[in-house]
């Protein structure tokens, strides 16, 4: 049974001190949950004598956290539209009615419905001294339209280093979380980290964000794990 933040923030630190992995799970951002993540990301890179790295992650969890609640509520608000998400006339319909009806209220009454047909985000964080992994997983898949924009928004930001002016260059055509994409990337590259260590794979159940940050020359990322056993099985 999953405890309560009350029951968990008693305990957090010797979680913390005495173990490698670390999770959260909710259906709605709010401010409760956004001070427990800092607070996690903060007393692990404090451990691991890391802490240039706190504001960066947290600004790369939240972002990626806010991308799967709101993946999920969008889900829920289709149902209760009676609309099929993957139908595109559907879909295109949907979209607009969602965006124009988005509020910090519906936000909330929409993570309340979430947390009733169980559909959440769970937060991860697995750390070593070699490296730190944030994953973020919400139990709704991405369909084929949005997976494919997804990754155009994810090569697109790759062209870029400063968030304002790939704003500037996109903002005609890029939802919020085009720009959380590409945040995301360019705050990797100002740390001198390879923006190609945060991935977003989906399947049938769910979708996973995550992101990866090497403290040592000796941290072997889960990509290049990925890569080589697709090379070994050819």
């Amino acid at each position: 049974m999953a405890k309560s933040f009350k029951d968990l923030d008693a305990q957090l630190s010797d979680y913390i001190l005495n173990r490698s992995r670390i999770s959260v799970q909710s259906s709605r951002m709010n401010s409760k949950l956004e001070k427990y993540v800092l607070r996690i990301l903060t007393e692990v890179l404090e451990k691991l004598g890391q802490t240039r790295y706190i504001e960066m992650l947290y600004t790369i969890t939240k972002e990626m956290a806010i991308n799967g609640v709101k993946a999920n509520q969008k889900r829920v608000f289709f149902e209760d539209l009676g609309l099929d998400i993957r139908n595109h006339e559907h879909y295109d319909q949907g979209l607009a009615q969602f965006k124009q009806n988005f509020s910090e209220k519906m936000a909330d009454e929409y993570g309340k419905r979430c947390l009733a047909r169980g559909v959440f985000v769970k937060i991860s964080v697995t750390y070593a001294p070699e490296g730190l992994v944030v994953e973020v997983v919400n139990n709704t898949p991405v369909i084929e339209i949005e997976e494919s924009r997804m990754r155009e928004k994810m090569r697109k930001a790759m062209e870029y280093n400063d968030i304002a002016e790939f704003y500037m260059d996109n903002m005609d055509n890029t939802e919020g979380a085009g720009l959380g994409i590409a945040l995301i990337m360019i705050l990797l590259k100002s740390e001198n980290i390879d923006p190609n260590l945060f991935r977003i794979q989906t399947s049938a159940a769910e979708t996973v964000a995550r992101v990866e940050i090497p403290f040592t020359d000796n941290y072997v990322t889960i990509r290049s794990k990925e890569i080589n056993q697709v090379g070994n099985h050819k």
